[in-house]
């Protein structure tokens, strides 16, 4: 049986019952840079070696990360809403309690259950 696990509280939800799956691209960002003619004929060797030398004590994986990280996350229906209601203060703890048992409404139309629809 396949079971996921909400990354908000930790609730365990079975296949065929309502989550959400969350996708987060983070990536560096950067000014437009106007290259002049002063820039393209400027010796830039030892500004290169100092950016090699600050990269050394860092793994392969933790320079990546640095310009680039996806995230892939699955949130149980009450974590859900205080999530997108502020994403980047998002704590389970204060999640609210659906009063509509979604779960319980979407296995009365058939789905999530044994045979039952999509």
């Amino acid at each position: 049986m396949i079971v996921y696990r909400c990354d908000g509280c930790g609730r365990e939800m079975e296949r065929g019952q309502l989550r959400y799956h969350v996708k987060i691209d983070v990536r560096a960002a950067y000014d437009k840079v106007e290259v002049g003619l002063t820039e393209l004929v400027r010796d830039h060797r030892q500004e290169i070696l100092k950016l090699i030398a600050q990269m050394d004590d860092k793994s392969p994986r933790e320079l990546e990360e640095t310009i680039y990280k996806h995230l892939e996350i699955d949130l149980c229906p009450t974590c859900q809403a205080p999530y997108t209601r502020n994403p980047v203060h998002f704590h389970p703890e204060d999640g609210e309690a659906s009063p509509i048992d979604i779960d319980a409404f979407l296995r009365s139309l058939g789905y999530g259950t044994a045979g039952g629809g999509s």
